[in-house]
């Protein structure tokens, strides 16, 4: 509990935080107009509506949540710092473990901060346009965000223990999502192997906070194909980690 601590220091004071916040409060605000503004007056009228608008937000919170992961272990490779984190801490798979549950909570705090800007603006301004708000639908979408921003945090703490560079880990996951995940979806979609590219990472991600229903993977089995990724990520941080020299 003591190393968990510490490691919630180190998050409150990293500036790269507190600017994430900023970028989670700004997505939530234009998610939030864009979804009610882009609404027809029928739509809005939609009790569904609610849940898509945390939902929609959801997926981008996600991103930042994957990237503060990779931040909080690789920031300690690149500061120096990781020598005398592992003199506090001679166990790598606590180490490990340890930044894996900051990062779930990482997720889970910039979830909470979107949550709040979307909250006041769709409160406001559905209550201008005398919408009725829905808090079950809103319920709903809420708990799946959540879900999935907090396994977002678990696998970027992960994917940085595996990695250990910083520029190297943040850009291979934005190049994997934008890049060549796509061309994976493509390259599968040619060899008529569609169901597969939808158990990527970034696919099965997508899925958890798809609020259009799409998609031929049930929730469920998106849930635990990116669970098995961040498995995968987990076992490779904690050998990569067991066996870097540390000097």
């Amino acid at each position: 509990m003591r190393l968990f601590g510490a490691e919630l220091l180190k998050l409150r004071t990293l500036r790269s935080t507190w600017g994430f916040g900023l970028v989670a409060l700004a997505f939530g605000a234009l998610v939030t107009a864009g979804d009610i503004g882009g609404s027809t007056e029928l739509d809005r009228l939609d009790p569904e509506l609610q849940s898509r608008i945390v939902l929609d937000a959801a997926f981008a919170v996600s991103i930042l949540a994957l990237l503060v992961g990779i931040i909080l272990v690789t920031n300690e490779f690149r500061h120096g710092t990781i020598a005398r984190t592992l003199l506090a801490t001679p166990r790598r798979g606590r180490f490990v473990a340890v930044k894996l549950l900051t990062g779930a909570v990482a997720g889970a705090a910039l979830f909470l901060l979107m949550l709040v800007v979307i909250a006041v603006t769709a409160v406001i301004w559905l209550g201008i346009l005398d919408v009725p708000l829905a808090p079950g639908e809103a319920a709903d979408g809420l708990w799946r965000a959540l879900f999935a921003v907090v396994l977002a945090g678990t696998f970027g703490a992960a994917v940085g223990g595996a990695v250990h560079s910083q520029v190297g880990a943040l850009v291979g996951a934005l190049v994997w999502m934008f890049v060549l995940e796509p061309i994976c979806w493509v390259v599968l979609g040619l060899l008529d192997l569609d169901s597969i590219a939808e158990y990527l990472p970034a696919a099965s991600l997508g899925r958890l906070v798809d609020s259009d229903g799409g998609g031929d993977v049930p929730w469920l089995g998106a849930s635990g194909a990116f669970l098995g990724w961040i498995t995968v990520a987990t076992v490779l941080a904690v050998l990569r980690t067991r066996r870097r020299d540390i000097t």
